[in-house]
């Protein structure tokens, strides 16, 4: 009986120094790094990618669809653009490094192709050029057979 209490307090404790661990990683981060660089987690590239991913399908649903591009499918085409150039912030600030060497060699350039893109939306008449074009900026990263 007693070795197993040993044996829980054991695990605790080694369970407790991890989860400190992790905790103080994450308060040291900021005073680890320079006001010049961005950590930005595995998991919240993950999330922005994911996010990405989905919103350029919807995007190329809905530019492709057959029946045209109406008003209401415009504005939500718009407004895609704009929920997707402000995930791009989640993955660094403008001109700063991050720890993603990869997501900085693209990410100023993809913001660009965005902000193109509904600057195309919003004209008068609509161009849906550069709009069509978005999923193929993705390329840039992805061709090189990163997820």
């Amino acid at each position: 009986m007693r070795r197993r209490v040993l044996a829980l307090v054991m695990a605790l404790a080694a369970g407790s120094s991890a989860l400190a661990c992790a905790k103080v990683g994450a308060f040291m981060r900021p005073h680890t790094y320079g006001p010049n660089f961005d950590y930005i987690s595995k998991e919240q590239v993950k999330s922005v990618m994911w996010q990405l991913a989905r919103d350029v399908n919807r995007i190329d649903a809905l530019v492709n669809d057959p029946a045209g591009v109406g008003p209401e499918q415009r504005d939500e085409i718009a407004r895609l653009l704009v929920i997707m150039e402000d995930a791009t912030g989640r993955l660094g600030r403008e001109g700063i490094r991050t720890n993603h060497p990869l997501v900085d060699e693209h990410r100023d350039q993809f913001r660009a192709d965005l902000e193109a893109a509904r600057r195309g939306v919003s004209s008068e008449p609509p161009s849906y050029t550069l709009t069509k074009e978005v999923s193929g900026a993705c390329l840039h990263c992805h061709r090189h057979g990163t997820r």
